[in-house]
């Protein structure tokens, strides 16, 4: 990762296209994390600018081939439903008049070719920010292409002003939609029924995910390991899972590895639980991707958030998974969908608030762990061989065949 001060060496830039990722989250990291899964594919072929508005994410690694750009973070308060600075010195108007500054700088330097913008406008929270940088980059160079990163289920309210705002945002600026599902499992229909209203190219490209490698444990307990992904939300399954622990390994004696959020600040009370009740076999640990892909491979059993990364990286593991469908402000129900429908496919079980009691949640996870049969892996062998035959060279057709047209590029597509 090039962390860069806007004074680039264009020694480090070659002849390949460029492309400009415009990455913003404001509760989980998930559309930072599937940002970085696809500017590491676009880097063999593209120089790659990350632009990020989301807060600073401690333990996270970027390829170091991508031009990293950290704007002045915002995120969002569940409680006031706000758009809040990381910086509290800083006013929500300064930051953004800070960060136009960044886009303007970038963009006059590097004209891109490709803008690719993550969630958006499927998530309109930034639009004034968004446009204008698509609007610049068109200045800059009329022949530039706008594409739209998505993933699999969004919150749509279907045939509403504001998805009719979203598919004309998509027909006015964009040259593409990615949405980052197999069609097979989850068309992207389902969750955004005015898709025949988009009238630019929309590619389902398989799952973009960092692919887990399961590892045999050696010695030791079978892991039971605890995520509630890499936001600043659902400590309460943290709670309710050391809780619930004793009871647990009456039943199935394992170690319990409870990984905290990107953002949370709850470790040392948490920690505290495990200490007054002389717990043992437990292992509480901060946010560490790298980290948590290491105990992920070696786990037994998952209990995850139901985002994206989180149950995609879960399931490729092939263990037995289970989701907490947490209720979220505004009745978000993105993840909830999400994991009804991989229930569905009985590739996951689930769980809500209702089941996190000591008694509830001992035996619904006791109940999974049985759940290793043949039922269960076949179903997951076909989603891994559906996913894992297509999703590069899905990926690769929409960018290359697409982009390839333009003359400027000069390479051919695939």
């Amino acid at each position: 990762m090039q962390v860069t001060n806007l004074k680039l060496n264009y020694s480090n830039l070659d002849n390949k296209p460029r492309i400009i990722i415009h990455c913003q989250y404001v509760y989980g990291i998930g559309h930072f994390v599937r940002a970085v899964e696809l500017a590491r594919f676009l880097i063999k072929s593209f120089n790659v600018f990350l632009l990020n508005g989301g807060e600073p994410i401690m333990n996270y690694t970027v390829p170091d081939e991508v031009f990293y750009f950290q704007m002045p973070s915002i995120y969002k308060d569940e409680n006031s439903n706000q758009l809040i600075p990381v910086d509290s010195s800083l006013e929500l108007k300064k930051c953004f008049v800070m960060r136009s500054a960044i886009i303007e700088q970038l963009v006059d330097e590097i004209c891109p070719d490709i803008l690719i913008t993550e969630h958006f406008p499927f998530g309109l929270l930034f639009e004034t920010e968004v446009i204008k940088l698509i609007k610049q980059i068109k200045r800059n160079n009329p022949n530039s292409k706008i594409v739209s990163s998505v993933r699999d289920v969004i919150e749509s309210e279907n045939g509403s002003e504001k998805d009719a705002f979203i598919c004309a945002l998509l027909n006015k600026w964009y040259d593409a939609v990615l949405v980052h599902s197999d069609e097979l499992i989850i068309p992207f229909k389902a969750s955004f029924p005015m898709t025949d209203q988009i009238k630019v190219p929309l590619h389902h490209t398989g799952y973009v995910v960092q692919r887990i490698s399961p590892s045999k444990l050696e010695n030791g307990l079978p892991i039971l390991l605890v995520s509630i992904g890499g936001g600043r939300m659902g400590n309460e399954l943290l709670y309710a899972m050391i809780d619930a622990h004793k009871l647990i390994n009456s039943h199935w004696p394992h170690k319990l590895v409870l990984f905290i959020g990107a953002f949370q600040r709850d470790d040392q009370m948490l920690q505290s639980v495990v200490n007054k009740n002389n717990m043992i076999n437990i292992m509480l640990l901060p946010f560490d991707k790298d980290a948590y892909l290491q105990n992920l491979a070696k786990a037994s059993a998952v209990v995850c958030m139901g985002g994206y990364n989180s149950v995609l990286e879960a399931l490729s593991t092939g263990v037995p998974v289970l989701i907490y469908n947490r209720k979220f402000l505004g009745n978000n129900k993105e993840q909830e969908l999400r994991s009804a429908i991989f229930q569905k496919l009985c590739l996951v079980d689930s769980f809500g608030e209702e089941d996190l009691a000591q008694e509830k949640l001992a035996h619904k996870i006791i109940d999974i762990i049985k759940s290793i049969n043949d039922i269960y892996k076949k179903n997951f062998f076909l989603f891994q061989i559906n996913n894992a035959k297509n999703r590069t060279k899905k990926l690769i057709e929409p960018i290359f065949l697409y982009f390839s047209k333009l003359e400027s590029f000069g390479f051919k597509s695939v």
